[in-house]
């Protein structure tokens, strides 16, 4: 009796998403795609993200082939390299980023389970792209408030060393800059970002960095 092949799984990111992110999955669902199609698919508005920018490096760094079209015609791109789940974050001129400062500080963690900051800079910092020591104090201060980590006791001029105890995923909390009017009279947030955007914002600059 003939065995039936099962389609193997395929992983996704879960959580909030960034438009890069929601992008991403998009090409590798649909694997040919023209941006028309890839915004539909993502539910991502053309017009709001400046999506030509992120699929013109995608096509520099040969992760997509981009079909010369016919005159008046929608260009064809097609998904040449699937890098994984992860997207790929990428310079303009196609080079690739390496992952953010807080998403190799999250990484380590995971694995330290107990560290001193300084412990955190050596073990997340790459040689072109070294992590500063008052970032890491920062990140690991939010995390604290945020029940991440745990400061240990010290005694004297002991360095401060934290222990990771929740380990709420795969991709790093990130510390967010949003941008908003609160009306202390109304008890609400009249106007400002919204987390979509936040993320987004945060997702540029660091691609920028």
């Amino acid at each position: 009796m003939a065995t039936r092949k099962t389609a193997k799984p395929r992983l996704a990111l879960v959580g909030v998403l960034t438009t890069r992110e929601k992008l991403w999955a998009a090409m590798r669902e649909l694997h040919t795609f023209s941006v028309s199609d890839l915004a539909h698919a993502a539910g991502v508005d053309r017009h709001a993200y400046r999506m030509d920018d992120y699929l013109g490096s995608l096509v520099r760094a040969g992760i997509l082939g981009k079909d010369k079209p016919a005159r008046f015609a929608a260009a064809t791109y097609t998904l040449l390299r699937d890098l994984g789940v992860d997207a790929p974050r990428v310079r303009k001129d196609g080079s690739m980023l390496p992952d953010t400062a807080q998403e190799r500080m999250w990484r380590a963690m995971k694995v330290l389970r107990t560290f001193s900051v300084q412990d955190l800079v050596v073990h997340a910092s790459l040689p072109d792209d070294a992590i500063a020591s008052s970032a890491a104090a920062v990140y690991c201060q939010w995390l604290a408030r945020g029940k991440y980590l745990i400061s240990m006791t010290r005694s004297g001029n002991d360095v401060v060393r934290y222990r990771f105890v929740y380990d709420s995923g795969a991709k790093a909390p990130q510390i967010l800059r949003v941008k908003q009017l609160y009306d202390c009279n109304l008890g609400k947030i009249v106007v400002g970002d919204e987390i979509q955007e936040a993320l987004d914002a945060a997702d540029v600059n660091g691609a920028a960095s």
